[in-house]
């Protein structure tokens, strides 16, 4: 699958613009990428509690339980990942991704919530998907890709903590979107190390900004504790004093 020419425009926009230089410093992550070999998702489950801070006020926001196992498909290793959220409002968004055990790519997803669904199926290098958005007709896709691709999940949270992080260290992370048949592109920067106390805990972790998410003006940045690699914190934070959205890993 060869990404179309706003995809390309992205990614320059994300690792700083149209400096050649920049975006060739970048680790540009795909399915089998050097950065990634060797590498598994931890096998368990983790849930993540949601809150708003507002106003100096803090409301529960919902939050997101995640399950990774192995399973034998045909034979060949494969992960099965498994989330669940919900948010305060009552919306719950359910995802069963399955990816190959070698590469890390996507074999087949399904996700569901209230307003819009998707599902995709990989088969050697033809890609099969439908998906609903609200307001919109159904769209059907039927693609032959040119390269493995990661799912609608992508880097975060599964493969964010596979990185090489240090100091300085930059990524672009391509996944598919069946919404627009094409590749979204997510970039990732190590801004430094920093501790963060999580329920009574201490721990020595990375900050990552991993770029503009949700309104204007906001970016998202997680803390992954160098030790485990767990996200052990998000926070989706604009300018002050704007509202903050905060995801905390349970015990």
């Amino acid at each position: 699958m060869t990404a179309p020419r706003p995809l390309l425009l992205a990614l320059a926009v994300l690792l700083g613009g149209p400096n050649l230089a920049s975006a060739q410093s970048a680790d540009v992550v795909r399915p089998g990428s050097p950065a990634l070999r060797g590498k598994a998702p931890a096998v368990g489950s983790d849930t993540t509690d949601d809150f708003v801070l507002e106003g100096g006020a803090r409301r529960p926001g919902g939050g997101t339980i995640r399950s990774i196992g192995r399973v034998s498909l045909r034979g060949e290793p494969a992960y099965v990942i498994d989330t669940r959220t919900w948010g305060a409002g009552g919306d719950t968004t359910v995802t069963s991704m399955t990816i190959r055990g070698t590469d890390l790519s996507l074999l087949s997803q399904r996700l569901h919530a209230r307003t819009d669904s998707a599902s995709l199926i990989v088969v050697q290098d033809r890609l099969t998907a439908w998906s609903v958005l609200p307001g919109a007709s159904p769209v059907l896709l039927d693609l032959t890709l040119d390269h493995p691709v990661f799912g609608i999940e992508s880097q975060l949270p599964w493969l964010l903590p596979l990185l090489p992080f240090h100091e300085g260290y930059r990524a672009a992370v391509p996944h598919f979107s069946p919404w627009t048949g094409g590749e979204k592109w997510d970039s990732i920067t190590v801004v430094g190390s920093e501790p963060v106390t999580v329920n009574g805990r201490t721990f020595d972790c990375w900050k990552l900004d991993t770029g503009h998410v949700g309104p204007p003006g906001y970016r998202m940045y997680r803390w992954v504790d160098q030790r485990t690699r767990r996200i052990l914190q998000s926070v989706l934070r604009g300018a002050a004093p704007g509202t903050e959205y905060w995801s905390v890993r349970r015990p």
